[in-house]
């Protein structure tokens, strides 16, 4: 009697939770506090991201929270030194397609920065930000080297844990309006660092640890996307036990 070999069988194999999966992206620039991500907008996405920011009116920008209870915000003092436009709209309403490429951004940047907790199904345990729609024309910049928030500070966005920083302006349509970082240096100190990222480029950065600001814009449009991922643990607004 011939005995035939057993067969192997075959076990399907569960797909990796979505924070060891290979990156979707690809990095064009690495450093210790921020990393830009080339292409995180197709030309599809980028078209239809167009066609509904031709319907918003950006209008000048200030503080969300300015003139709202006790606020001791650390930006206030110098956030007269800032000339720009914004809207703010709610991309997972308006621009759903969008809107799951921010937060695909967002878990990527946590991979690199692991400040945000990740629950069993892979998902990321934050709350975002509307969305906020910024224009500089010529002139103006955010001039004041500024956080997006602070571990210590006494206001709602000082829950802002990871910034992303969608580009949606071609290079060749502005000139000037450089996204200025200080970074680390060879000596140890810090430096001024300018970061070059193009339509469809997103500058990824914790939100707590990047000092930055964007140089006066000096011909054409300089158009942006700003998402926030927040946690409200993160700082002293939310964690403080007289609240």
């Amino acid at each position: 009697m011939t005995i035939e070999p057993r067969r192997r069988l075959r076990t399907k194999m569960a797909p990796p939770p979505s924070y060891v999966r290979k990156s979707l992206f690809k990095i064009k620039e690495k450093a210790a506090d921020y990393i830009v991500l080339e292409k995180a907008l197709d030309s599809h996405e980028l078209e239809e991201l167009h066609k509904l920011l031709k319907r918003k009116r950006p209008q000048p920008a200030k503080m969300k929270n300015e003139g709202a209870g006790e606020s001791d915000d650390e930006r206030k003092a110098r956030y007269a030194d800032r000339d720009s436009s914004i809207s703010w709209f709610k991309a997972e309403v308006e621009c759903p397609l969008v809107y799951q490429r921010l937060l695909c951004l967002v878990r990527e940047a946590n991979t690199h920065w692991p400040i945000i907790k990740v629950c069993k199904t892979g998902e990321l345990e934050c709350t975002y930000e509307e969305v906020q729609y910024s224009v500089y024309g010529p002139g103006q910049h955010f001039n004041a080297w500024h956080q997006d928030a602070f571990v210590k500070g006494n206001d709602p966005e000082d829950a802002r844990q990871m910034t992303v920083v969608l580009m949606l302006s071609k290079q060749s349509e502005y000139t000037g309006g450089s996204f200025q970082a200080k970074v680390k240096g060879p000596s140890g100190k810090k430096v001024t660092r300018a970061i070059s990222f193009d339509a469809g480029d997103a500058l990824i950065f914790p939100s707590k640890r990047l000092m930055h600001r964007v140089s006066v814009v000096k011909t054409g449009l300089r158009k942006t996307l700003v998402f926030w991922a927040w946690e409200n643990a993160s700082c002293r607004f939310y964690t403080d036990s007289k609240r």
